[in-house]
C-alpha cells in the first residue's frame, strides 16, 4: 500500500511548522554571542598614536648607517671617492669567503651571475647591465668603495644597507676580491689610500 500524496502533506507542513521557530531561535542566540561585532567596533591604532617599541630584530639595529647619503650625481662621485679610505675591518679568512659567498649567492648573484660578469638571469633582463666585477675599472676600486656601492646602490642597483649588515658587506666583497678579477689578481687586496 502506497499513501497518497495529500496524506504526506499534514506531516511535513507540521515538520516545517515546528523547524521555522527552532531555525530562528538559533539565529537569534546567534546574534546573542560576540562575534557579530565588526571591525568598526574593534579597537585600533592610529597612525603615530604611540611610539612603537623598538624590536632588538628591528632595523637600523646599531642605530643606522654613517656614511653620507648624496642627493646628486655629483655628490654620489664624490662620496665614493672619499670611501676610498674606508679600511675592510674583516679579514679575508676562510670563514669570512665562504660567509661572503652565500651571501653573494642570495643577494647578489641573480644581477651579478655566478662569475661576477653581469650576466644573471636578472641582469640581463636590465636596460643598464649590471658591472662585471672582473673588468679592472671594478677591480681597481678599493674595499671602501665597494662598500660605497653595496650600502648606496648605483643606477640599477638597489642599495643593500637595510638587507646586509656591516659586517655581511664586507663579508661579500672579501669573497668578490679573493673569487672575481683576472686570474694574477684574484686574492689581491686593493690599494689603500693612505698605506
Amino acid at each position: 500500500m502506497t499513501r497518497s500524496l495529500t496524506q504526506r502533506t499534514p506531516l511535513k507542513r507540521s515538520s516545517l511548522a515546528a523547524a521555522v521557530p527552532f531555525l530562528l531561535g538559533l539565529t537569534a542566540v546567534a546574534w546573542a554571542f560576540p562575534w557579530d561585532k565588526d571591525m568598526v567596533d574593534q579597537p585600533s591604532a592610529k597612525p603615530q598614536e604611540s611610539e612603537a617599541p623598538m624590536d632588538s630584530a628591528g632595523v637600523p639595529v646599531e642605530g643606522g648607517e654613517t656614511m653620507p647619503a648624496p642627493t646628486t650625481e655629483a655628490g654620489m662621485f664624490e662620496a665614493k671617492d672619499a670611501a676610498v679610505l674606508l679600511e675592510n675591518p674583516i679579514p679575508a679568512t676562510p670563514d669570512s669567503v665562504a660567509m661572503g659567498e652565500y651571501l653573494y649567492q642570495i643577494t647578489c648573484m641573480v644581477c651579478h651571475g655566478p662569475e661576477g660578469r653581469g650576466d644573471g638571469p636578472v641582469g640581463l633582463l636590465l636596460a643598464t647591465s649590471p658591472v662585471d666585477m672582473n673588468d679592472a675599472y671594478t677591480r681597481d676600486q678599493a674595499d671602501g668603495q665597494w662598500f660605497f656601492t653595496i650600502t648606496r646602490g648605483r643606477v640599477t642597483m638597489p642599495y643593500y644597507r637595510d638587507a646586509l649588515s656591516i659586517e655581511e658587506r664586507w663579508h661579500v666583497i672579501n669573497y668578490m676580491r679573493t673569487t672575481f678579477g683576472p686570474p694574477d689578481q684574484i686574492g689581491e687586496p686593493a690599494e689603500q689610500v693612505g698605506d
